[in-house]
């Protein structure tokens, strides 16, 4: 499992993002410390957040990109 930290870097996102990401439904952490509370992530959700930058460089909204992630 990432951190946050981790994974944010390696998709090229902010922290906060994928915090609002989670928020929103569309990319949940595999884990959240119950003692903590920090989010961990795994590396298989890689290829979710590159669709998901790859759709927004389409300029596709964050409503179309979770329709088109559900589907």
């Amino acid at each position: 499992m990432l951190s946050i930290g981790e994974f944010s870097k390696i998709c090229l996102v902010t922290t906060k993002t994928l915090r609002y990401y989670d928020e929103i439904g569309l990319v949940k952490p595999v884990h959240i410390s119950n003692d903590t509370g920090y989010r961990y992530y795994d590396i298989s959700q890689l290829s979710t957040m590159i669709l998901i930058n790859r759709l927004k460089s389409y300029e596709l909204s964050l409503e179309e990109i979770a329709e088109i992630i559900d589907d």
